[in-house]
């Protein structure tokens, strides 16, 4: 018994087989098959491709819009630098000037000068068509001449 009991569990052990009950087959509904066509699959597919193809060409030329924007921004920023300075120069240079009325007040009351009268006023035709040394030497002859005009006033007084 003993030499039994041995080789009983010396072999492979398979459990003794149970019998078990056959699962109850459910009835399946048949899927009613769908309508969609294959064509009309391929153009909802090429409609999409076509509606993200025009956002993104939408966000491009956004991005377009708003660099060149961005550029005029840069070369008005730079116009206006350029304006800002003409102005402080023209500033310093009505500061430097002075007001009008102050320059003629210091040219009438501490150096005694006032307006020409008419009969003071003297007009000069120069010719249009002389060369700049004939216009010097009519100054200087009209300098001579009133030097002498001068002279005999001044030996009559």
């Amino acid at each position: 018994m003993l030499v039994a009991e041995k080789e009983q569990y010396t072999g492979i052990y398979y459990p003794p087989k149970v019998e078990v009950g056959q699962p109850i087959s459910v009835p399946r509904t048949q899927a009613v098959p769908k309508t969609k066509s294959r064509a009309r699959k391929m153009i909802s597919h090429i409609a999409l491709i076509i509606i993200g193809f025009a956002i993104c060409s939408c966000t491009v030329a956004r991005y377009a819009i708003i660099a060149q924007k961005q550029q005029e921004i840069i070369e008005l920023g730079k116009i206006l630098e350029k304006q800002q300075t003409i102005q402080e120069y023209m500033r310093l240079e009505l500061a430097s000037r002075g007001n009008l009325e102050q320059i003629e007040e210091i040219a009438k009351n501490n150096l005694e000068m006032d307006y020409p009268d008419r009969d003071q006023i003297l007009l000069v035709e120069l010719p249009k068509d002389t060369d700049m040394t004939e216009v010097e030497t009519a100054s200087v002859a009209t300098v001579e001449k009133e030097s002498l005009w001068s002279k005999l006033v001044s030996l009559l007084d």
